[in-house]
């Protein structure tokens, strides 16, 4: 079979998502395309190495269109260091050098021309603006009512953003007028309370909107396809008004009406719903279909939708249903941005698969560092990272100790060298810690991450060894050594905020810790009290796990921090989520309780406060690595406990140089 057959085999499973559309003066070679998630790659003030790596590398992995994340088109819109400035013409020569590369690789290149609105901040010097003196939940400051003349910036600042990505040579222009950014806000009843020709009836809301596109429009020319992202809702809670189909779809039909898109995109949420415009796994699936039909059934221009469609099978469903004419993928691609390739050269099980975990795709950008991707550390360093290629000097043996996501990562990476690689692990399962997180209730998609991985290493014949514990001394000569064994339940999380308690929480040596129990290696029942200085899941998934257990009556959590799950679960948009899953379960949480000893079944607080007496007591208190012998290669939590990410990295990074 040629390559051309196997790839019409591969498309054809999926007829409607790999069929062509036009939108607009442009052709989409099929319906799957990477929309801009911002992953904070830009270099200040355009498209440099990084970025242009992270955005061809998923066009030459097969999307139709290319997205480039929000971008701000006037100072008092951008809010870090690391956009892509379209109020500079500095960024013309990034953006031209990034289509180049893009339209090489079969691709078209687009962008999101925005304005951050009141989510801004005035800590940068420049004045925020909105309809109204309504401040975001996000920013700190009250925003000022835009003025004529600010609204006539605007829509110059607009204008002038357009006209230097056509000349970048962009293909598409899209308008964030999506959540509660400045255009969204002034679609919104609720957060549009002017009174002059730009607010009140609906007309008048969507006015703005028009005249910018209008704007844009005429920039684009002839050769650019102009689209706009909208919301489907703003779910701010306890709105009794809350902008939802019933308004958005009458605001597009004025705008479809007089020809200023080609094409809408829809999402849904806002600042103060974040969690359903960037769903974690506890979201549905193609998490907006049903609104998507309402918009195609009631709009004549293409409907695109976003939200968690993870696998073709998916992607076909929203398009072969009527809720979309395209799908609009980031994370997805962002985990694996060879997405549509796979699929056409008929290699669909070979798709590592995007959790919706946030922890590198967002958890990174809310710590100011450039995305990535928990089971993809290349994502947005592909410019530092060397291809994964065949071993310049041969094949050599690698045996790889231990089977959690830093050994699976190794063994992979090894063996896609062409390496002989064995792997052993102690348990009856692979997996390690992102097994047990993943078996605890509502984190199932981490499981995914490890079937991948298993698939992966089965194809590219590496030898496993379950149940096998193994004595370096043991293995042969000459062999590459890899040790990823993980860590060991510790109390080191305690020496965070008390180190002077070096040997951890008097009269709590002996508790079990949750991974053990987690693992079944410690049985509990009764009441349970689990003392959390931690944060994060580790805490969460034991609470969770415990409460839908029989035997257990009753659980209560001391944690160190504001909220259980803090800090992880804010910069994941998982925390409310969580917390009223904990709260519905009748799990009581003492927050920011440290605990002075342990007595018993009887723990008192630093402020000598008593809880108790319990059945039992579960530490959640950290981790420490388990010493490596000489002359391995360590890689992962056993280095130090640093997470899902770093262990991965690690691994990927030594596949690279054995």
């Amino acid at each position: 079979m040629t390559d051309s057959e196997t790839a019409r085999g591969g498309a054809a499973r999926y007829p409607h998502l790999f069929s062509p559309i036009e939108i607009g003066p442009v052709t989409l070679r099929h319906r799957a395309i990477i929309s801009g998630h911002s992953m904070r790659l830009g270099d200040h003030t355009g498209v440099g190495e990084r970025f242009r790596a992270y955005l061809t590398a998923r066009a030459r992995g097969g999307a139709a269109l290319v997205g480039i994340e929000s971008s701000p088109v006037a100072p008092e819109s951008q809010n870090h260091i690391s956009t892509v400035e379209l109020f500079r013409d500095e960024v013309i020569g990034g953006i031209a050098k990034t289509a180049d590369d893009v339209h090489a690789a079969g691709s078209l290149l687009s962008i999101i021309l925005w304005h951050s609105g009141h989510n801004n901040t005035h800590h940068g010097g420049e004045v925020v603006i909105a309809p109204s003196t309504i401040p975001s939940p996000t920013s700190r400051g009250t925003p000022k009512a835009a003025s004529e003349n600010d609204i006539r910036d605007t829509i110059a600042a607009y204008r002038a953003a357009a006209r230097r990505c056509r000349q970048a040579g962009v293909d598409v222009l899209e308008v964030q007028t999506a959540t509660d950014y400045l255009l969204g806000s002034f679609l919104s009843p609720t957060l549009n309370r002017r009174t002059d020709r730009y607010g009140g009836n609906r007309e008048n809301r969507v006015r703005l909107i028009c005249e910018v596109l209008e704007a844009v429009r005429e920039e684009a020319g002839d050769d650019i396809a102009v689209g706009i992202r909208t919301s489907a809702a703003h779910k701010i809670p306890t709105d009794p008004n809350d902008y939802g189909p019933g308004e958005a779809i009458p605001q597009m039909k004025l705008i479809t009406a007089r020809g200023l898109v080609d094409y809408i995109s829809i999402l849904t949420g806002s600042q103060w719903a974040m969690a359903k415009s960037l769903p974690p796994m506890t979201e549905p699936r193609m998490q907006i279909a049903a609104e998507g039909k309402q918009f195609r059934e009631a709009l004549d221009v293409p409907i695109t939708i976003a939200g968690r469609i993870r696998t073709p099978a998916e992607a076909e469903q929203v398009i072969a249903s009527g809720s979309a004419d395209i799908v609009a993928m980031a994370r997805t691609w962002i985990a694996d941005p060879d997405w549509a390739r796979k699929i056409e050269e008929d290699r669909e099980d070979e798709i590592r698969p995007c959790l919706s975990c946030n922890q590198g795709c967002l958890g990174y950008v809310y710590r100011n560092l450039p995305g990535t991707c928990v089971v993809n550390p290349e994502a947005g360093r592909e410019f530092e990272f060397p291809a994964l290629v065949r071993a310049a000097k041969g094949a050599k043996g690698v045996t790889v100790i231990g089977g959690g996501p830093a050994g699976l990562e190794a063994a992979r990476g090894a063996a896609e060298r062409g390496h002989s690689v064995t792997l052993f692990e102690a348990a009856d399962r692979l997996g390690g810690a992102m097994r047990l997180a993943g078996e605890a209730p509502h984190r199932g998609e981490l499981l995914l991450a490890l079937d991948w991985w298993e698939r992966e290493i089965a194809r590219l014949g590496v030898e496993v060894r379950l149940g096998t514990t193994v004595d370096p001394a043991d293995l042969p000569h000459g062999n590459t050594l890899i040790w990823a064994v993980g860590a060991r339940a510790e109390q080191t999380a305690v020496s965070r905020l008390r180190p002077h308690l070096a040997d951890g929480i008097p009269g709590a040596m002996d508790l079990p810790h949750g991974r053990d129990v987690l693992a079944g290696r410690s049985k509990i029942s009764g009441r349970v009290l689990i003392i959390d200085e931690e944060g994060g899941w580790p805490a969460v998934s034991l609470a969770e796990t415990l409460a839908a257990e029989t035997g257990i009556s009753g659980v209560t959590v001391a944690t160190s921090e504001r909220s259980l799950g803090e800090p992880d679960l804010i910069e994941t948009l998982e925390l409310l989520g969580a917390a009223a899953r904990i709260k519905a379960a009748g799990i009581e949480v003492f927050s920011e309780t440290l605990i002075e000893s342990v007595q018993g079944g009887t723990a008192t607080t630093v402020n000598g406060d008593a809880l108790g007496p319990f059945d039992a007591i579960v530490l959640s208190t950290g981790a420490i690595a388990v010493q490596a012998p000489d002359g391995v290669h360590a890689i992962g939590d056993c280095v130090t406990p640093r997470g899902f990410w770093a262990a991965v990295n690690d691994a990927s990074r030594l596949a690279r140089t054995i």
